[in-house]
């Protein structure tokens, strides 16, 4: 807290400000001047503005909530709420510690105070870097003045607040920046490192939920969710969950990639690879696949395809990227394409006429040449807005070529190589994104920056530039800050707007809209809190890693690691691809990835080296995930659909007698079957599955049938190994003895072994293939029968075992009903049955 004489001295030095503005009246209202200092504590009491009680509420975000980090820089906002409606106000912003710097636009620092320099905006921003360690509490003051803009006092309204913020603990508890698992969850376009999961061209943002769905908002601005299998999205063509690319839209020029200009939807063929990263340009689209080369396809007339010809092309081409040379980004813009290489350069190609190759001339090329930024360093990630392309290096520094950086005119004199974005002070990048013709980047602190076009306020610090009564900023290659309340993860930039997620995974969008934002047609000058529920649908957006080894330095910008031969960041002795930047990782039986890995599903599966797992197909299941294969449907289920994690009974009045089925069979007329009891009769065995678990079943004399015994087959590979343990399912129910037999090669049926005890006295009966001289892949057959016509319901748990590993194929926990509707049953005397 500010002690008691510096708070006297406030009083002092304000009581005497107020006291020189009763003894004059103003030619301007406050908001009308060119700033003012000193004046935190108020200017109200009738004599600067009318209101004699302030009713303006201030807003300052951008301050830690945990406490100020000494040495630190944040970036802060000021805004204001309340009084009249309008566009024009000013502000004073003081603190009694630290330093003030880099002032947004609109705004100036004097005297050490932060102050407006015009009345034409009510949201400033400014850098604030704390003071040293052991400082103690710093106070913000902050008097926020909207005015009308009639030249006087009336009409006008005031506001004052203040914020304490203390010094972090030495020894702060870390806090996780999310709740979900991740070091940095975020989105990146056209990166082998991350799925594109904001993706915004025009009109609405959309997202992509980690269930595969789209969310994007109507015309009112509320959310609409569409049922799909995305992972990543970019413009018209979205990486599916199979890892197959789909496309679809106006495809005049071929740009969908399926084959054919007719047809408006579709899949890419890649043959043999997958895409793992897309970027979409005007009228063609490019990829990266799965062993780091790179394809494009789409309009070609300026060479922007880069096959070396200027033919249009309706399927993937190969873009040669020079000798053992493969992609790490790609960025596909107006007419031309850039990428990233594994040594860390930029090769370009296609339309040059502002230079935006940056190979020195503005002549247009179909095949890729070498982007000299002659910054020396490693490139990160690219963006090519408009006929420019801008990029960040491995110091987190920015640099642009192309239109309005290097080349002023089409076909003019070439005036650098490249153009340094100067970054507030203290700030790297860690993200870039740009469309049409504005650029953003996402800074090292979570702030955003942005420049270039801000015609509709697409760069959201509250000022826009089209020449209407309502704009009064400028375009400029000098970054402003966003006014985001709070530190931001992912950003992209549409034609004339942006959108951001938080921390909080609340989304912002702002800048030209038709209705999607807020539902009115207005341009939004300052981020706007989109209509999305951040607790269940933010946290359900497929985010990517973007630290996956956890250091702190996200995956692009991990340029400085000693033996990593492919620049993917990651050390090439660790390296399963050490050639290979799109992949790190040959993942185990049961688990899929290309830069780490997972698991397997439920209802699915997966081999070794498996980018992917594979879904589970009709008549086939997996509960378990983890696993390298699908489970047959048993006899008595089902499974009539994909990806199933469980089967399903036949429906009453159906049976099936087969495994791997997807439909069941009417009973016939005269007969019957019901979901509650059934038959596995003693002479025509009913096959289990080639795997363990526990099934269910019935022997005795019942209405339905005259049980005399359950017999049942199963096939047992080779180097497979079988037990059997017999058991009643409750105290009393019978007496039951198990016994397992085999087809020899002269297909005679052989006795294995039969159970030393029974199921009598809650004793378990078991027998077993290990120990005996049964060696080969055979059908095997295991026979429960009864002692002195005994009856009741048992559990048999089947166990298989690989001799070559010691593994348990399948999961004995799961339970199956054996016989319940493994056949059909006659109807009893004076009853009928006419259908099936």
């Amino acid at each position: 807290m500010v002690d008691e004489s510096s708070m006297k001295t406030r009083i002092i030095i304000v009581g005497t400000f107020l006291m020189l503005l009763l003894m004059a009246v103003p030619d301007t209202a406050f908001a009308n001047s060119s700033g003012r200092t000193g004046s935190t504590d108020g200017c109200g009491a009738g004599s600067c503005h009318s209101s004699t009680t302030p009713t303006v509420t201030p807003s300052l975000s951008g301050t830690p909530s945990s406490g100020y980090s000494a040495g630190t820089t944040y970036s802060l906002s000021i805004s204001a709420s309340g009084g009249p409606s309008g566009t024009t106000g000013g502000f004073n912003l003081d603190s009694s510690q630290g330093v003030f710097s880099n002032p947004g636009p609109n705004a100036q620092i004097s005297l050490g105070e932060v102050t407006h320099t015009n009345s034409n905006s009510r949201a400033w921003s400014v850098d604030w870097t704390a003071p040293s360690t052991g400082s103690g509490d710093v106070v913000f003051y902050l008097a926020v003045n909207l005015v009308n803009g009639n030249g006087g006092t009336s009409g006008d309204s005031w506001g004052t607040d203040s914020w304490t913020l203390s010094e972090v603990s030495s020894s702060p508890t870390p806090t996780p920046a999310n709740n979900l698992g991740f070091n940095q969850p975020g989105s990146d376009r056209g990166s082998v490192f991350s799925h594109s999961v904001l993706d915004l061209d025009t009109g609405s943002p959309t997202l992509v939920l980690s269930n595969g769905s789209l969310v994007t908002f109507n015309g009112t601005g509320a959310p609409v969710v569409t049922n799909d299998e995305v992972i990543s999205s970019a413009g018209d063509c979205t990486i599916l969950y199979n890892r197959t690319l789909r496309c679809s839209g106006a495809n005049n020029y071929g740009q969908l990639g399926i084959g054919s200009n007719s047809l408006s939807n579709g899949t890419v063929d890649f043959g043999t690879r997958t895409p793992v990263a897309i970027s979409n340009g005007n009228y063609h689209n490019c990829a990266i696949l799965d062993d780091a080369s790179l394809n494009c396809w789409g309009r070609n007339n300026h060479g922007q395809i880069g096959d070396s010809s200027n033919v249009n092309r309706n399927s993937p081409v190969a873009v040669d990227l020079g000798v053992n040379r493969t992609a790490i980004s790609v960025s596909a813009g107006n007419d031309f394409t850039c990428a990233i290489l594994d040594t860390g350069e930029i090769k370009c190609w296609g339309f040059n006429g502002f230079g935006n190759l940056g190979d020195g001339t503005t002549t247009s090329r179909n095949s890729p040449v070498l982007a000299n930024h002659s910054t020396g360093l490693k490139a990160s990630s690219l963006v090519t807005p408009g006929y420019s392309a801008c990029a960040i290096f491995d110091n987190g520094s920015i640099s642009c070529w192309g239109k309005a950086y290097t080349v002023s005119t089409q076909n003019g004199p070439v005036t650098g190589s490249s153009y340094d974005i100067q970054l507030p002070n203290g700030r790297t990048a860690s993200d870039i994104d740009g469309t049409s013709w504005h650029t953003c980047a996402l800074l090292d602190n979570g702030s955003i920056s942005c420049w270039g076009v801000n015609t509709h306020g697409q760069w959201g610090d509250g000022t826009c530039s089209s020449g209407s009564s309502s704009c009064s900023g400028t375009d400029g290659n000098v970054p402003s800050y966003a006014l985001m309340p709070s530190p931001a993860i992912a950003l992209a930039t549409g034609i004339e707007s942006t959108c951001a997620i938080n921390q909080s995974y609340s989304l912002f969008c702002w800048g030209s809209q038709s209705g999607e934002f807020d539902g009115s047609s207005n341009d939004i000058l300052v981020p706007y809190l989109m209509d999305f529920n951040n607790s269940t649908l933010g946290e359900s957006v497929g985010y990517s890693e973007q630290d996956l080894d956890g250091d702190g330095i996200r995956n692009v910008l991990d340029l400085s690691i000693s033996d990593d031969s492919d620049g993917d960041g990651f050390n090439s002795s660790e390296d399963d691809y050490p050639e290979n930047p799109a992949r790190w990782v040959s993942c185990p039986d049961g688990q899929w990835g290309r830069l780490s890995c997972q698991n397997s599903s439920a209802g699915y599966f997966s081999l070794q080296g498996s980018l992917f797992h594979e879904s589970c197909t009709i008549g086939y299941y997996q509960p378990d995930e983890g696993q390298t294969l699908c489970y047959e449907s048993s006899s008595g289920y089902l499974v009539n659909q994909v990806a199933s994690p469980n089967q399903q009974h036949c429906d009453p009045g159906f049976y099936q007698n087969d495994l791997a089925q997807s439909s069941c069979i009417a009973s016939p007329a005269g007969n019957y079957t019901n979901n509650q009891y059934g038959d596995a009769d003693d002479v025509s065995p009913t096959p289990l599955q080639s795997r363990s678990a526990t099934y269910g079943g019935q022997i005795g004399s019942y209405s339905w049938s005259n049980d005399s015994g359950d017999l049942f087959s199963i096939y047992l590979p080779r180097d497979t190994t079988a037990s059997v343990d017999l058991t009643n399912a409750a105290p009393g129910e019978g007496d039951f003895n198990v016994s397992l037999y085999y087809y020899n090669s002269s297909m005679a049926l052989s006795l294995i072994s039969t159970s030393n005890n029974s199921t009598l006295n809650v004793q378990t009966a078991s027998v077993t293939t290990v120990g005996t001289s049964f060696t080969n892949s055979s059908t095997l057959l295991i026979l429960v029968s009864p002692n002195n016509s005994s009856s009741g319901n048992y559990i048999l748990t089947l166990t298989m075992i690989s001799t070559i590993d010691g593994s348990t194929i399948g999961n004995q926990s799961e339970p199956i009903d054996a016989e319940i509707q493994v056949g059909f049953f006659q109807c009893r005397p004076g009853t009928y049955q006419g259908e099936t």
